[in-house]
């Protein structure tokens, strides 16, 4: 199970995000049994969890008891994490230090993300907060100069690895069928369900022309037949009874 503690601000796109990232959570409770901790907060609650994930970009208490220091990026950056691009439209923060980061701001190449273990327990410190990332793609979304780079589903793949990686398992619905791609989804949509709620606007407009000299064209086209054609003008002579309540609204 994973607990997450953030901000009351962080939690309607929090759980946004989990719609995505179909596996197991809740937010965080007092005396709750986690393997997996994921906190955006300044205040890391008290916990029992294996793994501990820090995402923000302000000094924690976590930084200075591993000796690091952070450097604000108010302008985010780019990340790069195992040949994968990243974009950061938030703050973002790098580390101190010269140990092997899995994550590192892409000029500088300055670590983004660092690693401690201590008592059973592993913490992951990462210099950005993960539901403001998500916050800002789904509402604002993103440049055209990034539009090829899934970034959300790199923020979930990323978390995913850190996870697995350290040895816990994920349960997880896939977004796609086992052995599988992907999925394709057909629908239809329903533009104007009552003809009656359109009088003398362009959507009545519309559809007389196109059950008149619209079907006239498609037949002589050879994409309509005649029986196309005869139902379509019985419907536009129809329309006059329609609003006056005497024939069926089709």
């Amino acid at each position: 199970m994973i607990g997450v503690a953030a901000d009351s601000s962080e939690q309607d796109v929090a759980a946004e995000f989990f719609e995505l990232f179909k596996t197991p959570w809740e937010f965080h409770q007092d005396g709750g049994q986690y393997d997996v901790l994921i906190c955006t907060r300044l205040q890391v609650p008290p916990n029992a969890a294996k793994l501990v994930l820090l995402y923000g970009t302000e000094a924690m208490e976590h930084d200075t008891e591993s000796g690091v220091s952070a450097k604000l990026r108010r302008g985010g950056g780019m990340l790069v994490y195992e040949g994968r691009r990243i974009p950061i439209y938030g703050e973002l923060a790098t580390f101190s230090g010269n140990w092997f980061a899995p994550v590192v701001e892409e000029n500088t190449e300055e670590p983004a993300a660092f690693a401690s273990s201590s008592d059973n327990k592993t913490v992951w410190r990462i210099g950005y907060n993960l539901f403001k990332e998500a916050r800002h793609l789904l509402q604002a979304g993103q440049p055209a100069a990034n539009a090829g780079i899934a970034t959300l589903e790199l923020h979930i793949a990323l978390l995913r690895d850190l996870i697995t990686r350290s040895g816990i398992p994920v349960v997880e619905i896939p977004p796609v069928p086992g052995g599988y791609n992907f999925i394709a989804c057909l629908t239809h949509d329903i533009d104007h369900p009552v003809l009656r709620n359109h009088c003398c606007d362009r959507t009545m407009v519309g559809f007389l022309f196109r059950a008149t000299v619209g079907t006239v064209a498609d037949v002589c086209r050879g994409r309509k037949s005649f029986r196309n054609l005869r139902v379509n003008w019985a419907a536009a002579l129809r329309l006059p009874f329609i609003y006056l309540g005497m024939a069926k609204d089709f």
